[in-house]
């Protein structure tokens, strides 16, 4: 159980994320069951397991049993690696979400998604998450969700409209996949070039055997020739 939760290092770094270590964790400790001990004694017990540095070290300054129940622990957890700060960043990346140019529906909903995983506390409800992800599309991808909604794609219930557009992602991905099966133009230039190699080695190939049967009939031309000229004289 200690090696499985070891392959799971939070080590306190900013770039890490503690809602994923923390469910991970959670996780991996859900798969033991012991007779009667609570789940959150097993979780409370090995959690020092699963820091290295700087986060271990944070773990350790708390003063003896400081930290009774497990609760306690995520409470302060976050607080220390997720702060209001950090909260407030990932509210703003939600709320001035914009697709790429050249990102497809499909990208631009997952990179969303994506956004909304990172900050579990952000307070969006579904309907504005929505809103912010439709105003957020260019005008070709708002255009598309209206005309296949029949009208304004916010008429539809949050519902409604998030079906909408998770099947129109799936179509888009669809047509992502057929497109990568379908030989570029470069491909089928090399294509093209390949074959007018070997159809021009080919050539030099029959050129070469005509020539050296030329020149194997060379020395009884030449043969005969002189045999004549003597004949003549």
């Amino acid at each position: 159980m200690i090696q499985l939760i070891q392959n799971n290092l939070f080590h306190g770094l900013p770039n890490e994320d503690p809602y994923a270590h923390l469910a991970t964790y959670i996780e991996i400790c859900n798969t033991i069951r012991l007779a009667g001990v609570l789940e959150d004694a097993i979780r409370l017990s090995l959690f020092s397991f699963s820091l290295l540095g700087e986060a271990k070290r944070w773990l350790h300054s708390f003063k003896g049993n400081s930290l009774k129940t497990w609760d306690e622990v995520v409470e302060k957890f976050l607080k220390k690696y997720f702060p209001e700060s950090k909260i407030a960043e990932g509210k703003a990346a939600i709320s001035s979400f914009h697709q790429f140019p050249d990102e497809s529906l499909s990208e631009a909903l997952e990179r969303f998604h994506g956004l909304l995983r990172k900050t579990p506390t952000h307070g969006f409800s579904e309907p504005i998450q929505l809103n912010n992800f439709i105003d957020g599309l260019r005008p070709q991808s708002k255009q598309l969700l209206d005309s296949s909604a029949g009208e304004k794609i916010k008429l539809k219930t949050p519902e409604e409209a998030m079906d909408l557009i998770e099947n129109m992602a799936a179509s888009d991905i669809s047509i992502l996949r057929d497109r990568a099966h379908i030989p570029t133009k470069k491909i089928l230039l090399e294509l093209n070039s390949e074959d007018a190699l070997l159809a021009q080695n080919k050539l030099l190939s029959k050129q070469l055997e005509a020539l050296t049967e030329t020149l194997s009939k060379l020395p009884t031309q030449i043969h005969s020739a002189h045999t004549s000229h003597a004949f003549v004289l």
